[in-house]
Order: C-alpha cells, then structure tokens, then sequence
C-alpha cells in the first residue's frame, strides 16, 4: 500500500486546488494523468479519497484525514530537496531556526543580526511555530535549532536550558499598577484579564496561579501568541498574564511595564536540537551569539536570567 512522492504531490495539488484541471496545470502534466493517478491510489488503499460535483472535486473525510500526514512528508521531500540544493551551490553554511512567537518577537532578531555580522555569508530561514511543531522540525531535521519555553514531548531531540524568564503582569505605562514593585492574585483578579491559551505552557500556569488562590480565571480575552496579547494591552483593552521574555523589544514594549507576580515563578527558555547530530559551524556560532546576547540581557533586565551551559 505504499504511495511514492509522485503520487503524494498529486494528492496534495488536488486537494488545495480543487480541480483536477488546475492540479494538472500546477504539476504540469495531462489531465488524464492526474485522473489515473487519483484511481489508482485510491484502488490501493481501499478508500474513496474524492467525490466530485459538476466541474469540482472535493476531499472525503478520509482524505482530510490523511491531508496533514500528506503534508508532512511533501514537506520532507522538500527539506531534502533544498538541502541538496544548499549543498550543489555551496550553501553548507544555511541556517534553519524553528521558534516559538516570544523568542520570535524578541531576542531572535538580534542574535540573527550578530551571526550575520560575523558571518554575512551565512542563510538563515525562520519558522514561527508552536512549542510542538518546532521540536517535531527539529527531531526531523529540518530544522537545525529549536527554540521554545517549557518542554514539549517529542522523541529524538536534545533540549537544554536557555534562560529564565520572570512571570507577571503586563500593563501600559498609564496603568494604576504601572511601576508598582510586585502584584498578587487578589490585585488584579478584577482587572480584564488577557492571557494566553490555558494548553499553552504561560496560559496553564495563569491558570493554575489563579486556581491556587482559589479563584477562577476567567480571561477578558483569550489569545495564542503573546504579541497579540501585548497588543490589546496597549489598546487599553485590559492587562496581560505574561513573561517578561513575551515584551522584550517588542514593537509595542516602548509603551508597556512589567509587574512581577506573587508568588514568583519563572518560565524555562530552552534550546532544542536533534539527538545524536552533530551541529553544524553556523549552529554551534549561532548559539554562541544567543547565550551572549542572553547574558546581557540579564545583566541590565530583572527578571530574565541566563542559564549557564552544561559542560
């Protein structure tokens, strides 16, 4: 019951084009032949994977079933694809980061922009992605470095702490907590409360913070990525249930204060590679530059830590 790559690409062109005319333009082949190809898979597995009405063919259940594993491994074949090329042209030097939104909107940018001072020669490709999806990139190699906070159960990666990051408040630089030195649970559990999703690692922990004092979090708004969150606060839209990670150097943190929130807890920023691997030249540099940049930081910022390497 084996599908070959020809045969995935066609799934997937029919599936996102949703004709079997403009599948065949994309892959640049007959009509006909996509049209074998579909019978042919299907009279394979045992499953009706398309019905079609008038000049349109739609995905069954079960093909929308199998569409995310569909791409998964087109995305595989791609990686390959691209690394071959990076290697043809001499590109060894490329460099795959997979990253969580906080580290995204903050330290990344500024370790990225040292590498490239150092080494302008080096690629670098960005994905902003859950804490899960940048493990599973990185424990399928195709991304050579993780970054996210917390953990995240996927097998075959090496995570090691990164940083610390101070959890609390954020609130906009008018606000009646602006500047105070600390908060607890009881002072602000009558704000419009923002926070992340609860099966999110900082929104889990809002509301367990909260479950703790025995109060219900019931949030004002509920978001995925801590920037949004930031947003609505400089919107005046109520205060955010954040990391102190989540506002540094963000574009809206110039109007924006941190509040540390009692009792104190700190979120682990961590640093994801593949097991086994050996890191590239531009990987082992890049690291070198984050931890730097980490240990600067701390050293000017409270609430944020470096977390020495093991050796």
């Amino acid at each position: 019951m084996m599908i070959d790559t020809r045969e995935l690409l066609v799934l997937r062109a029919v599936i996102e084009k949703g004709t079997v005319t403009a599948a065949a333009s994309t892959l640049n082949v007959s009509q006909p032949a996509v049209s074998r190809t579909l019978q042919q898979i299907e009279q394979r597995l045992g499953i009706v994977l398309f019905h079609r009405e008038k000049q349109r063919i739609f995905p069954t259940r079960e093909a929308e079933m199998l569409y995310g594993e569909i791409m998964q491994a087109v995305s595989a074949v791609d990686a390959v694809s691209r690394r071959a090329s990076d290697i043809k042209a001499g590109r060894t030097g490329a460099l795959r980061i997979a990253s969580i939104a906080a580290f995204a909107n903050s330290i990344l940018p500024r370790a990225v922009a040292r590498l490239q001072s150092r080494k302008p020669g080096v690629e670098i490709v960005i994905e902003t992605l859950t804490a899960r999806d940048v493990a599973q990139r990185v424990a399928s190699f195709r991304s050579d470095i993780g970054l996210l906070i917390e953990t995240a159960a996927v097998s075959g990666i090496v995570i090691e702490d990164l940083c610390t990051s101070q959890f609390g408040c954020v609130v906009s630089k008018d606000h009646r907590l602006a500047g105070a030195g600390s908060v607890s649970v009881a002072d602000v559990a009558r704000e419009r409360l923002i926070c992340l999703n609860r099966d999110l690692p900082l929104g889990a922990l809002a509301h367990r913070l909260f479950a703790e004092q025995d109060r219900l979090l019931r949030p004002a708004a509920e978001v995925t990525q801590s920037s949004v969150a930031c947003a609505l606060v400089e919107a005046r839209a109520g205060i955010a249930l954040l990391d102190k990670l989540s506002i540094l150097y963000g574009p809206t943190s110039q109007g924006l204060d941190f509040v540390p929130l009692l009792p104190d807890e700190r979120i682990v920023g961590r640093l994801v590679l593949a097991a086994g691997a050996q890191p590239t030249a531009a990987s082992r540099e890049f690291c070198g530059e984050l931890r730097g940049l980490i240990e600067e930081i701390a050293e000017t910022i409270p609430g944020f830590g470096l977390v020495q390497a093991s050796r």
